[in-house]
């Protein structure tokens, strides 16, 4: 009996393990893209990482599919200086991935029908809601947001270094102060734009009927059991994570040594478009109800395929560029997803054909090798697709200097995109490409590789991207280009005048101290009339220099009192530019001082010339356009 009941058993035993042993099976047999066996992920990642460990901080993976985790993997530490390891409930900032939150509640609105994907947004919008539409004949859908194509420029207000007293006490609130310019018409440019997700999220808001941060964890986070994850810009609706992520530091970490931002802390005032704090178990959730059939996020299968549809192409391509929301990556398959960036990164990517998918936190401020390389290392490259031929026709050179329409390029704040979004690129006498300004390089070893006509894969640092070149418009996935008919003058004549202006604040200064000082020595100089004009030219541009150098550079310092008091000065300052012009004009050409006198008046005549026309030419009194 003891026999017939072992034999049984040994039976019974063998058939319940022919399913497992079937799903080992087939995990044998599937591959990567790149052509890594799925049981041999984890450990090609290790070999990833640990080539480059001498660049990592800490550094979260996972791995899934649509029957769920693959790997999860957790290198580094979440605090460098006392040694704490990064583990599964270590808390990282989405930063912009968490704009994919408001993609998918954008989708859920569609799906119940309470959004037209087609409709002018202002539909669902207050009255006189956009106050800064410089084309309000031209009709704004959700598709135009989504894709970043709705015309609107950077925020200028928005002040990305807030602390959480700076926060704003609502989302429209956010959006009303923080509103941008619409600088393009709507589909001339791709230009990523916080602001217009955030609108998006607003627009979720009125038509839900719920705050977005209720809306999201009653809709996305509840039903994917996301327990560890907030969406509010201060946490208040989760308690764990919040104390969590004061446990996390961030750094920036090179070959040559590591700097500590200490905790790192963002305080997003447009907080949908990237204020999500998580950890790697959660964003994995996310990920594997995205590529899941029968997703949870959607009631319809069709809400959930619609999603991945293209919403936009490079150029006259069929390469698409973005998926309602999320942003395309060109490897030997087409991924479709999105990064982040504060002073962690993230990235979440996936396959919708095969639904594989890959989730990376970094506690690193813009890191690169990681978040991209290891996508790359699993979906490999668009060239090793097996339809892919080497581009046979003319290459042209590319050289030039870009400059990036996600900038403020309209206002008074329109020289920051000559400051800060140039891209001078050169070739080399290899065919690879350089970043170069004024004789500096900032970065080489790039390589442009063409794949089509005007179709180029981008290889930097590890890094993938497909890009689309043609005519001076350089077109990347999150932002356009375009090529500079006078090169980096306008970066030049910027810091020019900002550094000029401040040599004169020094020189004012100077001049100052020593007029005190020779009144108490009863020794003042008698200064003729020139010289007194090119004195308060000086001024001008002294105070000019101070003003632009707060008005650049210190975030803070940008709000519209500020901005409006700045451009009034400023147009002010130059109407009296010019009328010193006149006068000193006049005496040089009346007055009998020697020749060196007369070239140093000629030259402030210039100047004072020079001033007027900066002003003007970069719209300096225009904050209207802000």
């Amino acid at each position: 009996m003891k026999r017939l009941f072992a034999a049984l058993l040994t039976v019974m035993l063998v058939f319940a393990c022919l399913p497992l042993r079937a799903f080992a099976a087939e995990k044998e047999e599937q591959k990567t893209p790149s052509g890594i066996a799925y049981q041999d992920i984890g450990t090609n990642i290790d070999s990833f990482i640990a080539v480059r460990e001498k660049g990592l901080a800490a550094c979260e993976v996972s791995v899934f599919d649509r029957n769920g985790t693959i790997c999860n993997r957790y290198y580094g530490w979440s605090d460098m200086e006392n040694k704490v390891k990064a583990d599964e409930q270590t808390v990282f900032d989405w930063g912009s991935t968490s704009k994919i939150l408001v993609w998918i509640s954008v989708m859920q609105q569609y799906e119940k029908g309470n959004i037209d994907l087609n409709e002018d947004i202002r539909t669902y919008l207050p009255d006189k809601f956009l106050t800064k539409l410089q084309y309000p004949e031209e009709k704004i859908t959700m598709l135009d947001l989504m894709s970043h194509r709705a015309g609107f420029q950077d925020s200028f207000y928005e002040n990305q270094e807030a602390g959480p007293d700076e926060l704003f006490s609502s989302l429209e609130e956010a959006v009303k102060k923080c509103e941008c310019f619409q600088a393009f018409h709507v589909g001339e440019y791709t230009a990523y734009s916080n602001w217009s997700t955030a609108l998006a999220a607003y627009i979720v808001e009125r038509t839900s009927g719920r705050d977005y941060v209720s809306y999201v964890n009653e809709n996305i986070f509840i039903p994917l059991n996301m327990e560890h994850t907030s969406a509010d810009p201060l946490q208040k609706d989760n308690r764990w994570v919040a104390e969590k992520r004061h446990e996390l530091k961030c750094y920036s970490v090179t070959l040559s040594g590591s700097e500590s931002y200490g905790e790192g802390r963002t305080y997003v005032q447009l907080f949908p478009a990237g204020a999500v704090i998580g950890t790697l178990g959660d964003i994995s959730k996310l990920g594997q109800a995205l590529v899941k059939d029968d997703s949870p996020l959607f009631k319809h299968k069709n809400t959930r395929s619609e999603m991945f549809k293209a919403t936009s192409f490079f150029g006259d391509t069929k390469v698409a560029k973005n998926c309602h929301g999320l942003w395309t990556t060109q490897h030997k398959v087409e991924t479709v997803g999105h990064g982040g960036n504060t002073y962690c990164t993230a990235n979440l990517e996936f396959d919708p054909v095969s639904g594989l998918g890959i989730a990376v936190l970094t506690n690193e401020a813009g890191e690169t090798a990681f978040c991209n390389g290891i996508p790359c290392l699993i979906y490999g490259s668009m060239t090793d697709r097996e339809d892919f031929k080497a581009y046979a026709g003319t290459v042209p050179d590319l050289s030039g200097t870009y400059y990036c329409k996600r900038s403020i390029v309209e206002g008074a704040g329109r020289a920051s995109q000559y400051l800060a979004g140039i891209c001078p690129m050169s070739r080399n006498s290899d065919g690879t490409y350089s970043i170069k300004l004024l004789g500096y390089t900032f970065n080489e070893g790039i390589e442009i590789v063409p794949v089509g006509e005007n179709q180029y894969i981008v290889k930097d640092n590890g890094s993938e991207s497909f890009a689309y070149i043609k005519d001076g418009i350089y077109e990347t996935g999150y932002a356009d280009c375009v090529r500079s008919k006078t090169g980096p003058l306008p970066t030049i004549a910027c810091y020019a005048f900002i550094l000029f202006g401040l040599i004169c604040f020094v020189v004012v200064l100077i001049k100052l101290i020593v007029m005190l000082v020779r009144k108490r020595r009863n020794t003042m100089k008698t200064y003729s009339k020139e010289d007194r004009l090119i004195f308060a030219q000086q001024m001008i541009y002294g105070v000019s220099g101070i003003i632009l150098t707060l008005f650049f550079f210190v975030v803070s310092a940008c709000n519209p009192t500020f901005v409006m008091v700045s451009c009034i000065l400023a147009g002010i300052l130059a109407i009296a530019s010019v009328n010193i012009s006149g006068q000193l004009a006049y005496r040089t050409s009346t007055s009998k001082a020697g020749i060196k006198t007369k070239i140093r008046n000629i030259i402030w005549i210039i100047l004072t010339l020079v001033y007027p026309v900066f002003i003007w030419v970069m719209k300096l009194s225009c904050f209207q356009q802000l």
